[in-house]
């Protein structure tokens, strides 16, 4: 069941959503924009791209999982009605009388994210981050992860949780140089032993709470 707060936020535009984050950021000379959007609201043009990159990112790691490849499913998944992403495009000043970016290419990084309640807590569920290879290193993957606290916190959400796969040590890594911690919902869970290698299971949940 619901809480009247994961209602609350299930009901929230993109425009409300839009305006926890900061919108625009420079990195390394490298001028970024970001923009949340429902699933409802992208293009087909978006939502080619955003699967792109996550197949393209994640293909390997799902077909030698428990879960398999399902294309299918993972794309209702993804875009699922009460799905929300934050979006990041890359926005490079283009000289004068030159072909802007192709707007298939401007995403280079995205969020998908669910509000949720989950262990009697409402929270912001992250269901996917995404960096394109040729953008990791900027510190896109934390600015997305940073704007989910934002928005948590000003829909008064308790908690950032996600899942990850143990064989994913970069995002594992990742996660944890942030603070997230096995969360006790972790099928076996052992309090700071999240990647016990006795498991069955080869993913584990994670969680960190917001401030």
């Amino acid at each position: 069941m619901r809480s009247s707060a994961v209602n609350r936020a299930n009901k929230a535009t993109s425009a409300q959503l839009e305006a926890c984050i900061s919108t625009s950021r420079e990195l390394n000379g490298t001028r970024l924009h970001f923009a949340v959007k429902t699933s409802s609201e992208l293009s087909d043009v978006e939502s080619e791209r955003i699967w792109n990159i996550f197949e393209s990112n994640m293909h390997l790691f799902y077909t030698t999982s428990s879960f398999g490849w399902d294309p299918r499913s993972k794309k209702e998944e993804m875009f699922h009605p009460h799905a929300r992403l934050v979006l990041c495009e890359r926005r490079d000043d283009t000289p004068s009388g030159s072909e802007s970016i192709p707007s298939e290419s401007r995403i280079v990084a995205y969020t998908i994210f669910r509000f949720e309640r989950e262990a009697k807590q409402d929270v912001v569920y992250c269901y996917e981050l995404q960096v394109t290879e040729e953008s990791r290193g900027l510190g896109v993957g934390k600015l997305l992860m940073s704007s989910l606290f934002d928005i948590g916190s000003r829909w008064r959400m308790k908690n950032v949780m996600l899942t990850v796969f143990k064989a994913n040590d970069a995002a594992s890594a990742f996660y944890k140089s942030l603070g997230f911690d096995l969360d006790p919902s972790s099928p076996g869970y052992v309090e700071d032993d999240w990647q016990d290698e006795e498991l069955d299971c080869d993913y584990v949940i994670l969680s960190k709470s917001i401030p």
